[in-house]
């Protein structure tokens, strides 16, 4: 339930953005009228964002579609951005910690969902899909997973990447130049977004 009042916030927020500040964001016209440095907030704010999002079931991708509102273009780069580097941190304490009893519940649940995912649904399979590919095209599969709708159920980004690092399936610097053009296509259609306007 939270979860669904934090979306339809950050959708709200998304639609103010492209069409009532013009694509500057609330935060960031108010940091502009009062003369006051936004890229060290900018920066600690991505770095929270990155953060949150390495922990599994954190709604930090809801988040992350509120700080892209509130600080318009720089803020939805410095997201984009900051996303891959979330689950890198994730990925490394998958690594590190692949015995851990809380990634072997991960990695079960994930089973789980792609043994239940039968139905005909996008979200479903997209699922199977990755499941299949996860063994011979590991990164294909990675880009399809943090698209999933719904990949919140085995955790979000946080519980993919730390599913991947104890998965030893990726090497950490491809791992992260996939995930830039992966985690990018909200991105990019907001930056069309707030831009359409402008043109013609």
């Amino acid at each position: 339930m939270i979860r669904r009042i934090l979306a339809c916030t950050a959708l709200a927020a998304m639609i103010w953005l492209v069409f009532f500040t013009d694509g500057r964001g609330l935060v960031m016209q108010w940091l502009q009228d009062q003369n006051q440095p936004h890229i060290w907030i900018i920066f600690i704010t991505a770095l929270i964002y990155a953060i949150a999002l390495s922990v599994p079931f954190l709604p930090a991708v809801e988040l992350g579609w509120l700080v892209m509102a509130a600080f318009g273009p720089i803020g939805i780069l410095s997201i984009w951005m900051a996303t891959p580097f979330g689950l890198l941190f994730a990925f490394c304490i998958g690594y590190w910690l692949r015995e851990w009893p809380f990634i072997q519940r991960l990695q079960h649940r994930f089973r789980t969902k792609v043994a239940e995912a039968t139905g005909s649904s996008p979200g479903d399979r997209m699922l199977r899909l990755a499941s299949e590919k996860l063994t011979s095209h590991p990164y294909i599969a990675l880009g399809i997973l943090v698209n999933v709708p719904g990949n919140w159920v085995i955790g979000g980004g946080g519980g993919i990447g730390l599913m991947a690092g104890a998965s030893g399936l990726y090497h950490p610097l491809k791992f992260v130049l996939v995930l830039i053009p992966a985690t990018g296509v909200v991105a990019l259609l907001m930056l069309i977004g707030v831009h359409a306007p402008t043109v013609g």
